[in-house]
């Protein structure tokens, strides 16, 4: 009797080439050493090992998040203010621009005082004061708003 194969994929039911071993459970039942199974294995050979000391010594210099945390902490309670800042009042006395004259004369004065009543006379000038102070005021009107939280929930954690 001859056997004839029409099938042009070749056997479907082949025994694969490398089997998956199965899992064997009674040896993680019979013996009580405690062991750590990775999430992904499939097969039980890593279960002799031993598993690793989960206890380290604590370390006396803190982590690298610890450190940020800190960091973050001391720049909130001692934020710096570099508008008088020793160096900024160096840069600002050493500028030509902002030259500071330590007696001027009553001419001088008289042209200043002239000068800055021209400058706030200037139609920018005063809108620009104006846009600031309906900015101001706008923001106070925010805040007032928002004094009270929307939410119950919101209020827990003012």
């Amino acid at each position: 009797m001859v056997s004839i194969n029409f099938n042009t994929f070749g056997n479907w039911f082949q025994k694969p080439p490398n089997p998956i071993p199965p899992i064997n459970l009674l040896s993680g039942i019979l013996l009580n050493t405690p062991r750590i199974l990775k999430f992904s294995s499939i097969s039980s050979s890593n279960t002799s090992k031993k598993a690793p000391n989960l206890e380290t010594p604590p370390s006396e210099e803190p982590g690298k998040h610890k450190k940020m945390l800190e960091q973050f902490f001391w720049e909130s309670e001692a934020m710096p203010y570099f508008r008088h800042a020793p160096e900024v009042d160096r840069i600002l006395n050493e500028d030509p621009i902002f030259e500071k004259k330590e007696n001027p004369t009553e001419k001088e004065i008289k042209e200043n005082k002239k000068w800055w009543n021209e400058f706030r006379s200037s139609p920018v000038v005063q809108f620009m004061a104006r846009a600031e102070k309906i900015a101001m005021k706008m923001n106070e009107m925010e805040l007032e708003e928002n004094a009270n939280p929307y939410w119950d929930e919101d209020g827990l954690y003012i």
